[in-house]
């Protein structure tokens, strides 16, 4: 199999010392899919940067010299780690092999990606998908569009091999020379991995804190603003990559506090479990499915609202209720962190990989299945109503059909139908499914009336195509 992913491939050196989470992933979706198939990134010139993984010089000067060099390389998928409708648009029009795009989250930040998401969701051809990285992303995006058979949730993945589990005690001796801090030698140690900011609960962490004195409380990433803190939270900024396995295993305890709204798959979560820690997170977005019944999960009070895309209210005191049950019982602790390992053994990337590849060889069936289509043409003629006036198209939809003379008709049929869904099959000629979508949800009152006539458009059009 042959698959394109239109982002550059960057060293992995460099990768792994930022520590960013997007490049992160990018990267380790590009190496897991090479140990099965070809891969090919753009590059100013052909290079090979390792077996199965291909520099590739692109020819986009024209849409036709584009379709030409797509026929040329007949790649079977394509791989997008963003929704850029732009871009879906140019490759749909120009590639003919499935196409699907990896989403991260499920609103985003002022749930503009959401905008983005359904601007991308409108342009699928109905072999393309939208890959979530997790099942509950996957539900939040299906209760707003018609069709969730686009949506397929596959998760992240961690590297096993090297988040892994060491000596505690050893990792506790080193850490605590860079600060200069004994405490990590003497006091048990409770972890907060990622950038320290409200969505990822950063003040329950510190009001934690206050309420176990006892305890240490350390930060490791990017501190987002100087705060009063407790003096038994220790701030050991943000880290490389490749040293993370390290301060996990210092931890006693991990906490994984997100209610971000753009969060669906925490890498913190599966890197903390593969390294044999009991996690505590909240319940909500990804992590569920990622612990499963390997950590302790806290319930936090929705916001309706969202403001500032934090999306709930977590207890402090919830937190440190299982926080310290964990600290008090080494046995629990043990058994709970070697579950983590086991189960995070389960979410591998080439498990990750081998997932997307096999969406890729349903889709190219889905794509070359064969077809009769019956032409179905729609005929529009004007009617009056009980006093010989022309009912105007407005009055038209207000009807809905209930009232409403047979504006629209299909002759091949002898078909009568309401304005609305004459229009919608007439569309269907011309736009994708999902732009048809669009356009009744924009017409119609409800999303619900929406979806009730794209339904039945959509099954009178699927009587006319014979497989």
């Amino acid at each position: 199999m042959k698959i394109y992913v239109p982002h550059p491939y960057h060293d992995q050196e460099k990768v792994t010392q930022s520590n960013s989470g997007a490049s992160l992933s990018g990267l380790n979706h590009i190496q897991a899919l090479s140990h099965d198939c070809d891969v090919y990134v753009p590059a100013p010139e052909a290079v090979d940067y390792g077996p199965n993984l291909h520099g590739i010089r692109q020819a986009f000067e024209t849409i036709e010299s584009s379709r030409q060099w797509f026929a040329r390389q007949d790649f079977d998928g394509v791989v997008m780690f963003e929704p850029k409708a732009d871009d879906l648009a140019f490759f749909r029009h120009v590639c003919p092999a499935p196409i699907v795009i990896r989403l991260s989250c499920s609103f985003g930040r002022n749930r503009d990606f959401m905008d983005k998401v359904l601007n991308c969701y409108s342009l699928l051809r109905p072999w393309d998908a939208l890959s979530p990285k997790s099942a509950y992303v996957a539900g939040e995006m299906g209760d707003l569009v018609f069709d969730p058979s686009h949506l397929h949730p596959i998760t992240n993945g961690v590297n096993a091999d090297v988040f892994a589990t060491i000596d505690k005690l050893q990792a506790r001796k080193e850490i605590a020379t860079k600060p200069g801090d004994q405490r990590f030698l003497e006091m048990p140690v409770v972890g907060f991995c990622g950038r320290f900011e409200p969505g990822k609960g950063a003040y329950p962490f510190l009001r934690m804190a206050d309420l176990n004195p006892n305890v240490l409380f350390a930060v490791i990433g990017k501190q987002f603003a100087s705060v009063t803190h407790p003096p038994n939270v220790v701030f050991l900024g943000a880290q490389p990559y490749t040293q993370m396995p390290l301060y996990y295993n210092m931890l006693d305890v991990l906490c994984a506090l997100s209610v971000y709204s753009y969060e669906s798959c925490p890498s913190t979560v599966l890197e903390g479990m593969a390294c044999g820690l009991p996690v505590v997170a909240t319940n909500f977005a990804g992590a569920p499915e990622l612990l499963g019944h390997s950590g302790r999960l806290i319930e936090i009070e929705r916001f309706e609202d969202e403001p500032l895309n934090v999306t709930g209210y977590i207890s402090p005191r919830a937190i440190s209720d299982a926080v310290r049950d964990l600290l008090k019982s080494k046995t629990e602790r043990v058994e709970l962190g070697d579950k983590a390992r086991q189960r995070a053994l389960e979410f591998s990337w080439d498990r990750t990989a081998k997932q997307i590849i096999a969406l890729f060889e349903n889709l190219r069936i889905k794509r070359d299945a064969p077809a009769c289509p019956i032409p179905m043409t729609i005929s529009f003629a004007q009617s009056c109503d009980a006093s010989s006036n022309l009912k105007s198209v407005a009055k038209g939809f207000n009807y809905l059909g209930s009232k409403q003379g047979p504006l629209p008709r299909i002759p091949f049929l002898g078909q009568d139908l309401p304005l609305l869904e004459g229009l919608g099959l007439h569309l269907m000629h011309y736009l994708h499914p999902n732009e048809v979508e669009a356009i009744l949800s924009g017409l119609c009152d409800t999303r619900a009336t929406a979806h009730k006539t794209l339904r039945k458009i959509r099954h009178l059009s699927d009587m006319l195509m014979a497989p």
